[in-house]
């Protein structure tokens, strides 16, 4: 089906392009509606991760079923997932804007919290999670248009950006400066904005924000939360 040129663009720029049905949505859509539907993401159900257990739609790997809560292979593949096929493409395209803007690293996390502790660290989704742990990936997703004081508040004491930016090593007698000059750096001020004086106060600020390793949970696996 031919779009209108317009909405074949706003479909781009707000998500990652239409497959037929969504262009079949859209086409009947003028420009103003197509961009409420596009923001007002909420009133439509998130039902894209049902759809992996559906036939013809990815459920299982060579190792079994898809496990995303707690394997970052199958929590990358989720995500792919979920770009291809999400009826909220602009809350989509959003988190992975955040997600690049805040930055995370896999390995190190896991260096830190353990495979499964990262995995879910970064992927967990409450509602699948034994404990109900939120990943950062769907921290991103909660706060894709919302207030960036907000999500600063929130990404500051995320547990995977903690282990990565060294939070956990940030204490009065000795002052971690990692996060707070990335926070300066990259996250918000952006060079020459600020002074070195700033970010030691900053690290000063941000000690004590640490993680708190739980006791054995039900499902026998360790986890961490924000102190």
């Amino acid at each position: 089906m031919a779009a209108d040129p317009a909405i074949a663009h706003l479909l781009r720029r707000a998500g990652f392009g239409a497959g037929p049905a969504e262009l079949a949505v859209f086409n009947q859509l003028s420009l103003p509606a197509a961009i409420d539907r596009l923001v007002d993401y909420e009133q439509i159900p998130d039902t894209v991760d049902s759809y992996r257990l559906t036939p013809g739609y990815l459920g299982t790997t060579s190792r079994g079923p898809l496990e995303p809560n707690t394997d970052i292979n199958d929590a990358r593949q989720r995500w792919l997932f979920r770009l291809v096929h999400t009826e909220r493409p602009l809350q989509e395209k959003m988190a992975l804007f955040w997600h690049n803007h805040f930055a995370t690293g896999y390995n190190k996390v896991a260096g830190q919290l353990g495979g499964e502790g990262a995995s879910r660290a970064l992927a967990a989704k409450p509602s699948e999670d034994a404990n109900g742990l939120r990943g950062q990936y769907e921290l991103f997703r909660e706060y894709s248009l919302g207030n960036f004081r907000d999500l600063l508040i929130q990404v500051s004491q995320d547990p995977a950006m903690v282990a990565w930016l060294d939070g956990d090593t940030n204490f009065a007698r000795n002052p971690q400066e990692n996060y707070a000059r990335e926070l300066m750096e990259l996250f918000t001020m952006g060079v020459d904005h600020y002074t070195e004086s700033d970010v030691y106060a900053a690290a000063r600020v941000f000690t004590g924000w640490n993680l708190r390793r739980r006791s054995v949970p039900p499902d026998g696996n360790r986890y961490y939360t924000f102190l």
